[in-house]
């Protein structure tokens, strides 16, 4: 979790795929791994220049590039209302988990705990980009520096998932957690409400998030007691395929042949963790054998290099 900004690896219990995809196009968009540019509210451009004209326009078709550039604004306006939406429920979500964590409650507080991060995973770039905020919030106790405070998540999975020979929190220091995990994510709700996102962003944003499922959540190396990284790999697909669906306008005019490809590997991606879900979850990253889990590799693998030609295909 804790490289600045977004090369870290990083994390995805509850609502396998269709529902949570169909409640974010059906809401504006899906979270995004992404580079942010963080501006003023007032500022909200697409990125630097004008797109190219869309394919099969002459060069310079100053109505093709209006058009390309007003589908590119309508999806980082899509977008940022997501993550208003995404944050606004990961609070509350906080709120419950807090509360059950700081009273004790250790049965509730783990029904809560992967659920409500998915909505963290789903807008994790929002707080990386403030950078004091993503190891308040999500720092693992492997990425600890010396001296360094550990607080966030994954302090409190370890006390709610714990591992032979360890000393539980007292109850003071659970409210003091709890307390700080609220806070904390109440301060990013604030930030986040400074944040301007543009087009060339999302798409980018999505390979980066493909790319940290294939190197973090794949590998079992996010939720180190929980083992929930299934839940965590679901909601970074979800990330990047509701990216994928907000710009799909702008793609299918410039590249209609990428947009059904990634229909393909998306679809190919979604059915094969579909296998592992139980119930409003899925199964534990140990139960996983190792075939299961090359599978899966192989896929997000496979759905990365297209993705990878997403941006420069919306943003010329």
């Amino acid at each position: 979790m804790n490289a600045p900004y977004f090369d870290r690896q990083s994390r995805a219990p509850r609502g396998p795929a269709a529902r949570s995809i169909t409640s974010a196009l059906g809401l504006v968009a899906g979270a995004v791994l992404l580079p942010l540019v963080l501006t003023s509210c007032a500022g909200a451009g697409v990125g630097a220049g004008a797109p190219a004209s869309p394919a099969g326009s002459p060069a310079g078709n100053v109505s093709g590039d209006a058009t390309l550039q007003k589908l590119n604004d309508t999806a980082a306006a899509k977008y940022s209302a997501y993550v208003e939406d995404q944050v606004d429920q990961l609070v509350a979500g906080t709120k419950a988990f807090a509360a059950a964590f700081a009273d004790g409650n250790a049965a509730t507080a783990r029904s809560l705990y992967a659920p409500t991060r998915m909505h963290w995973e789903r807008i994790e770039p929002v707080a990386e980009a403030f950078g004091d905020l993503d190891p308040k919030l999500d720092l693992r106790q492997a990425d600890l520096a010396p001296g360094e405070q550990w607080t966030g998540w994954h302090r409190a999975e370890k006390d709610l998932f714990a591992p032979a020979g360890y000393q539980p929190m007292t109850t003071s220091e659970r409210a003091v957690l709890a307390k700080q995990l609220v806070a904390d994510t109440e301060d990013l709700r604030r930030r986040t409400r400074t944040v301007t996102l543009t087009a060339d962003k999302l798409g980018n944003g999505a390979k980066e998030l493909l790319d940290e499922v294939a190197t973090g959540k794949v590998t079992g190396e996010e939720e180190t007691w929980s083992h929930t990284d299934l839940w965590d790999f679901q909601a970074n697909v979800d990330g990047a395929r509701t990216a994928f669906e907000i710009l799909r306008p702008a793609l299918q005019q410039n590249n209609a042949g990428l947009a059904t490809e990634l229909d393909s590997k998306f679809a190919a991606l979604q059915t094969e963790l579909k296998k592992h879900a139980k119930g409003d979850g899925f199964a534990y990253y140990g139960e996983l054998t190792p075939v299961q889990v090359q599978k899966l590799a192989a896929l997000v693998d496979a759905l990365g290099e297209p993705l990878s030609r997403l941006t420069s295909a919306v943003v010329q």
